[in-house]
């Protein structure tokens, strides 16, 4: 499929802020995109090459893409940056100075979504020694080819601005109206991107072999599942009232959710967002490999910082300044150490726990897990007293 249909959709999207507007526009798109290109479609609707837990970013700066729009259009790079500083937009930018090209003819290559999907793969994969000028020639082979329309969505999707107001839930929606028939298997199509939190992988696999296989989805190890998030209520009786009188009260920790995947040979640490943080974790790695018993398990936590002195728990600015850090991981787990505190139970063993109910996900937690002073069950009372739950809320 030519990259122009997408750069046409993305401009539609652009100019819409309704949501069913966006759904009809999407459902258009995917209808005109092969099934053998499906995935590579949604991943750049949400502006990605893969999905956040594989890590793979494709690590360009603005003033590298500024510096590759200036040998594409024979511009100086100070006028770039000024029509830069006008816009500010890079891609409206890109999107003007190629349009000002007397050189463009109609007898130029068609840019495709695979082209550039592709392309994108292997600025991703560009790394070490010579790696910007891999990454720069790479993009060079994108804007000579792209229409302006097109070189502003290919410079937006490389700096990782792609801003179309289209988030996952909205191409959960598409999906189900696009490849089943309607919103009546959108239940099934979003557990499915729940348990993989691999929108291209949810969307070939419905595309191309329907419900029936986006059902049979299974939890696997190294693949995050989506966190569940917490819903707010007025007041402690109409939680009770809701939770037909009797509650479980868990202390709010004030750090990062971990979702830590234990195999036999290796424990992998994902964020909120699905991203990779193993190697920003070493400790916690560790320790878990210690404390759990399980031969394989999908744990839900609270990373927290402590005091290496006392052993109080720090605010989450503190364990902040261990995110995306790359360099001296060693000098900061000495530094600012951290506690992981468990309160849920996903996977055990082959057994899906996001089936259960919270009381049986709890008890087995309790029952695969020996505490440590890094690896703690989090603080909890089970009561139908709404006074006794607020006591507890003012202790935690």
């Amino acid at each position: 499929m030519n990259f122009s249909v997408l750069a046409e959709a993305f401009e539609s999207l652009e100019g819409t802020t309704k949501r069913l507007e966006m759904t009809d526009i999407l459902v258009d798109l995917f209808k005109q995109t092969p099934k053998e290109e499906v995935d590579l479609v949604a991943y750049l609707c949400l502006g990605q090459v893969y999905p956040p837990f594989v890590g793979i970013e494709l690590g360009l700066a603005d003033k590298l893409v500024m510096k590759t729009l200036a040998e594409v259009t024979g511009v100086k790079p100070e006028a770039v940056q000024n029509d830069y500083k006008r816009t500010g937009d890079l891609g409206k930018t890109a999107e003007g100075l190629l349009a000002k090209r007397a050189q463009r003819t109609l007898s130029r290559k068609r840019l495709t979504v695979r082209k550039v999907y592709e392309t994108f793969e292997r600025i991703c994969r560009s790394t070490g020694s010579g790696s910007q000028e891999a990454k720069m020639s790479l993009l060079s082979s994108l804007l000579v080819e792209a229409t302006p329309k097109e070189a502003s969505y290919v410079v937006k999707i490389a700096l990782g601005k792609l801003r179309l107001g289209v988030a996952d839930m909205t191409l959960l929606d598409t999906l189900s109206i696009a490849y089943a028939g309607g919103k009546e298997a959108r239940e099934d199509v979003e557990r499915a991107y729940n348990l993989s939190s691999d929108i291209g992988y949810v969307t070939k696999t419905l595309a191309e072999n329907g419900v029936k296989a986006i059902k049979s989805f299974r939890v696997t190890i190294g693949k995050p599942i989506r966190s569940q998030l917490a819903e707010r209520m007025a007041s402690l009786d109409e939680i009770l009232s809701k939770l037909e009188g009797k509650a479980a009260a868990e202390y709010k920790l004030d750090g990062i959710r971990i979702q830590a995947h234990v195999s036999k040979d290796k424990v992998q640490l994902f964020s909120r967002r699905e991203e990779n943080v193993t190697g920003q974790f070493p400790d916690v790695v560790q320790e878990i490999r210690q404390s759990s018993t399980a031969k394989e398990a999908i744990l839900d936590g609270e990373c927290v910082p402590l005091d290496p002195n006392t052993g109080d728990l720090l605010p989450f600015q503190v364990v902040s300044q261990r995110r995306g850090r790359k360099h001296e991981i060693e000098s900061m787990t000495r530094e600012v150490p951290v506690a992981y505190f468990l309160f849920d139970l996903l996977y055990l063993n082959g057994r899906d726990f996001t089936l259960l109910p919270y009381p049986k996900r709890r008890e087995a937690l309790e029952q695969i897990i020996k505490e440590t002073d890094r690896v703690r069950l989090t603080p909890r009372m089970i009561s139908s007293d709404a006074k006794d739950i607020e006591r507890f809320f003012e202790k935690s």
